[in-house]
């Protein structure tokens, strides 16, 4: 293999994304145990919902290959640097290992077995039902987006049910509810991006039937209201002072975002304002973490 299919296969894992679940699922066992639990079973779990998200990105780009012609045309299937025959090999790939990894992982580390078994395989599910037919949530409009509420909570529910089992406070409730907004809100401004794409493809994305403007009030709403729920995480001093410094930055930089798109609302920067909520994602999963221990 040459350095450039090498490459190509590492952008279609897009392996920099998955970085959010290692991390998501590291603050799960973290606010979980209350301080930070053992090195073997931390990197272990974080490991695996970060694999368990790998997965989504190649089934994705398979199944999604028409959109991205548009949507996405420098990724790795539409520019011709891997062929659909590879993409696929890849597909089947994760598919026959991710689950082998799933029950090694949770069998053989400290962790509580068949919780995490349960919140590894609902994600990895998720996985499929999201891009592969014949459920393909993608093409299912605002289903597709709440669709996408779930990855992030569970890679967090994954390593909370680690450490405590089937037991859920109303502080990991709370917290997941952070991440299933900040989801789909940020998918939603992809989505005003990707419309055109999806519209040629003989999709109904949401803002084709809602309206760009309204689909970007949708968002805005969610992304308030996950904003309001860390400041009532920081009121309630759920975490210690480190938590308050970083929660407040991250409702400014919610809302900095949000107004940023507003000023100079632009359809085609819809991915770039994704990917800044998403700053915002990786922020809030860190001031869980230093928030406990």
């Amino acid at each position: 293999m040459n350095k450039k299919k090498l490459i190509a296969y590492i952008r279609l894992e897009r392996p920099q994304y998955s970085v959010i679940a290692f991390l998501i699922a590291c603050a799960g066992m973290i606010a979980a145990y209350k301080g930070v639990p053992d090195i073997a079973p931390l990197v272990g779990v974080g490991f695996l919902f970060w694999i368990i998200l790998n997965t989504a990105h190649p089934v994705n780009d398979y199944f999604d290959r028409e959109i991205d012609k548009i949507a996405r045309p420098d990724a790795p299937l539409p520019s011709g640097d891997l062929s659909p025959g590879e993409a696929k090999k890849s597909v089947i790939l994760h598919y026959m290992l991710v689950p082998l990894l799933v029950i090694l992982i949770a069998s053989v580390l400290s962790v509580e077995t068949v919780p995490l078994m349960a919140a590894a395989f609902f994600g990895l599910t998720l996985t499929a039902i999201y891009s592969a037919p014949p459920i393909r949530m993608r093409k299912r409009g605002i289903l597709k987006d709440l669709t996408l509420g779930f990855p992030l909570p569970t890679a967090f529910l994954g390593g909370w049910m680690a450490i405590r089992g089937w037991s859920i406070s109303i502080e990991a409730f709370m917290i997941i509810s952070v991440y299933f907004l900040l989801g789909p809100c940020s998918q939603m401004l992809a989505d005003i991006h990707d419309m055109e794409g999806e519209k040629a493809a003989g999709y109904k994305p949401f803002p084709a039937t809602f309206g760009i403007r309204n689909t970007f009030y949708l968002s805005f709403s969610m992304g308030i209201l996950s904003a309001l729920i860390i400041l009532i995480q920081i009121i309630s001093e759920w975490f210690n002072r480190y938590y308050t410094i970083l929660g407040g930055f991250i409702i400014f930089w919610i809302v900095f975002v949000y107004v940023k798109c507003l000023v100079d609302f632009d359809p085609e920067k819809g991915r770039e304002w994704n990917e800044k909520l998403l700053i915002g994602v990786m922020l809030y999963s860190i001031a869980i973490v230093v928030g406990s221990v």
